[in-house]
């Protein structure tokens, strides 16, 4: 399907704000199409979970999604066409019939065709690079490109579908130089089902996923075999833990276990801060405590990760410094945070949390804050209930809502970071008995503490323990891997930071 003027500049104004590869150093708005891109970039995964664009934008959309090259060159680009032209020429997304013939009247060759195709990408390339998309600018370009899409493909699906009914039938051109000739009643359902699939996956309110194994998911098997998995998003930082659980994953829901001041938030402050230094994107919701703490925390824990410098959260806080020195390497942090387009984005959520509607919320900022790889409930056994649930029904209420959520509820499936304390009775066990395990016997106010969670770790230290640098870790439950042994960590819990011997 053409583009029309319009569409097309909605569709220029879409890869405008997630490409940057080619920008210009001497572009006047350099930073701010930097870091806009650094959001688009999610948002844009997030909305256009299928590639339904055409010529230069499919290549383009395969480029930063299916191969997960978020950030290349024009050379890169020159090498990533010509590396790939079998696919390019055999693609369905790709017109090569408008690339027939030269000027001379001579049929064009395959290095012809993939000459010009790399010329036209180039030009777009470099001119979509270096134009300013702020993020609400990208969100109408968006929304106005899928309500024209869905409105077009509906109208070819249903001319296809009188071809399919006629004595001919209907050849579609698929992947991997395959075609598929549709004819008759059982292929015109057949055919309408995968088109409609299509619309639903960039839809909010009929979003479906299916997956049937086939002869496409093999010939998509095949593609991504050799690319990165973009579901694993980080590892926990701590080799005896990631040498048993492995990456974090989307989907997956992590629970973090421990007594009452017992390192918990900081233990999730330098997962956050792990996540935001690989580009990802972190929403907090503090139920305890305030946004300002938590950020505190996260300059402490930044200086500490980049600078191997150990400031105190709470003198940056309270804006206490011993040294003048001290006080500058605070600022170029914060500046570095906001800054550094390699850098995730942080942003947080301040309200009290009812479990009617909390996923509401959630949904809300994704859409209109910030598209958030990682979300932080601290602590949602905190949650309440508009409508007088009772603490344990509404705790797991909660857990299960929010594992829906983050796998199926959300355009982009997110990971989960949770909190919880311990049952007062393993506290007051682990004390008197310091050799002892933590197992899922152990949970919180609630069995949904252990259930839900894809991964369940354990803090307990004593207080010499802690005040020596020392913190052990459990391995609660698992619904993945094995479980590791117990073992105990080097912190600095001052500055959320925390590492093997």
């Amino acid at each position: 399907m053409d583009y029309p003027l319009g569409i097309e500049a909605s569709v220029k104004k879409i890869f405008a704000g997630v490409l940057v590869g080619a920008i210009k150093e001497d572009n006047p708005q350099f930073q701010q199409i930097a870091l806009s891109t650094k959001i688009n970039y999610n948002r844009f995964v997030s909305m256009f979970p299928s590639n339904i664009f055409q010529d230069e934008y499919a290549i383009f959309y395969s480029i930063l999604v299916d191969k997960h090259i978020k950030l290349f060159t024009v050379d890169q680009l020159r090498s990533i066409v010509a590396n790939n032209r079998d696919l390019i020429l055999d693609s369905p997304y790709i017109n090569i019939a408008a690339l027939t013939r030269l000027q001379n009247g001579n049929q064009l060759t395959d290095d012809d065709k993939i000459e010009a195709i790399q010329a036209t990408m180039v030009e777009t390339f470099v001119d979509l690079s270096n134009r300013y998309v702020s993020e609400d600018e990208f969100n109408s370009a968006a929304l106005i490109f899928i309500d024209w899409f869905r409105n077009q493909y509906m109208l070819e699906t249903t001319q296809h579908m009188a071809l399919i009914m006629s004595d001919s039938g209907y050849t579609e051109k698929k992947h991997g130089k395959r075609t598929v000739t549709y004819k008759g009643t059982q292929d015109c359902k057949k055919y309408y089902s995968e088109r409609v699939n299509v619309l639903n996956e960039i839809s909010d309110t009929d979003r479906i996923k299916t997956t049937v194994l086939d002869m496409d998911w093999y010939t998509k098997q095949k593609l991504e075999e050799d690319r990165p998995d973009e579901q694993a998003l980080l590892t926990i930082g701590l080799k005896k833990v990631d040498d048993v659980v492995g990456e974090l994953r989307r989907t997956n829901l992590i629970g973090i276990l421990g007594p009452p001041k017992g390192g918990k938030t900081r233990f999730t402050n330098f997962l956050v801060q792990r996540a935001l230094s690989l580009g990802l994107n972190v929403c907090v919701w503090p139920l305890e405590g305030t946004s300002e703490e938590w950020i505190s925390m996260q300059i402490a824990s930044y200086i500490a990760r980049k600078y191997g410098v150990f400031l105190n959260s709470k003198d940056i806080l309270r804006r206490r410094f011993e040294t003048e020195q001290e006080k500058t390497l605070v600022r170029a942090a914060k500046l570095e945070m906001v800054m550094d387009k390699s850098y995730g984005r942080l942003s947080f959520i301040e309200s009290t949390a009812y479990v009617e509607d909390f996923i509401e919320i959630l949904d809300n900022h994704f859409e209109n804050k910030n598209p958030f790889d990682v979300i932080v409930i601290d602590s949602l056994v905190n949650i309440l209930s508009k409508t007088g649930r009772n603490k344990v029904d509404r705790i797991s209420s909660a857990y299960m809502l929010l594992k829906s959520y983050i796998s199926t509820g959300i355009k982009r499936p997110a990971l989960a970071i949770v909190p919880a304390q311990l049952k007062q009775e393993t506290v007051d066990f682990l004390r008197a008995h310091p050799n002892e395990t933590i197992d899922v016997t152990s949970g919180g106010e609630s069995a949904e503490t252990i259930r839900s969670p894809d991964e369940v770790l354990g803090l307990f230290s004593s207080k010499e323990e802690r005040a020596a640098g020392y913190m052990k870790i459990y391995s609660v439950a698992s619904r993945h891997s094995e479980n590791f042994s117990d073992f105990q960590v080097r912190t600095s819990l001052k500055c959320c930071h925390f590492y093997d011997e």
